[in-house]
């Protein structure tokens, strides 16, 4: 791990070069440019809100608020994970061309969807106008819900990187596991609407506790999540990418000699 956090500083100038090629790839040619950070997950809540409240009146009054607090960082989360394990393989004929540190590729796509991600936030801040929610001390979980959210999507991303070089069903695997974790996270739901007697299993996945971190961060509402288990949540992040960094670190040279 901490030979991946020396490359990334000792090759920060590089890192932040592939930052900036990939949001500019990302949004090359769209008139709209950035503002679609926002227009599609504003879209997402528009469809939630539509199909939950108006048809199958669920949700409560402040249901989009809800999903856009869930929406946005899982977008982020999905984005870094499945973006990260390609990597290595969208870049192959740089890889081939020029000796850099393997880890940046990762890393460099990290970063660009972390600016995404800060950028996309702006789009709650109207909803918490309008559902007349004001954010207090409680503001200070935020860069501490987004730091371990990070930790947790890049550990992932890492230690699947290499093995998407070696075994492309990694691809088609994470679509599935994804898919899954959606509906196993607070994403398009409170956790108040978790059954009490399965909130002891549902909190075993650090995504829950994290989702619920970030929505009492934005909207100053009680932090509800047994201490517990946002040391599990901290402990898992950590550990994620501590594995994923010592897993790339390993496997990097055999996975690059298959690009």
């Amino acid at each position: 791990m901490w030979e991946l956090l020396r490359n990334a500083a000792r090759h920060r100038y590089v890192l932040q070069n592939f930052v900036a090629r990939d949001l500019r790839v990302k949004y090359r040619g769209s008139f709209l440019g950035y503002l679609w950070s926002l227009l599609e997950p504003l879209s997402l809540v528009g469809i939630y809100y539509f199909v939950f409240v108006l048809i199958a009146r669920r949700g409560g009054p402040d249901y989009p608020l809800v999903v856009a607090l869930g929406i946005l960082p899982y977008t982020f989360f999905s984005s870094v994970i499945t973006g990260g394990a390609g990597a290595l393989t969208s870049n192959r004929s740089l890889i081939r061309r020029v000796f850099v540190p393997r880890e940046l590729f990762v890393l460099g796509h990290v970063g660009s969807q972390l600016a995404v991600f800060a950028f996309s936030l702006l789009a709650v801040v109207p909803l918490l106008f309008v559902y007349g929610q004001v954010p207090g001390w409680r503001l200070i979980l935020l860069p501490l819900s987004i730091l371990l959210l990070t930790l947790l999507a890049t550990g992932v991303a890492l230690g699947l990187a290499c093995a998407n070089v070696l075994y492309r069903d990694v691809t088609y695997v994470l679509r599935v596991l994804l898919r899954v974790v959606f509906y196993a996270s607070p994403v398009i739901y409170p956790l108040s609407l978790v059954p009490e007697r399965l909130q002891v299993w549902y909190l075993l996945n650090p995504l829950a506790t994290l989702l619920t971190m970030l929505r009492s961060a934005c909207t100053n509402a009680p932090f509800e999540v047994p201490l517990h288990f946002a040391g599990l949540a901290l402990a898992v992040s950590v550990g994620a990418f501590t594995a994923g960094a010592a897993v790339f670190t390993r496997w990097q040279s055999r996975a690059v000699k298959y690009l």
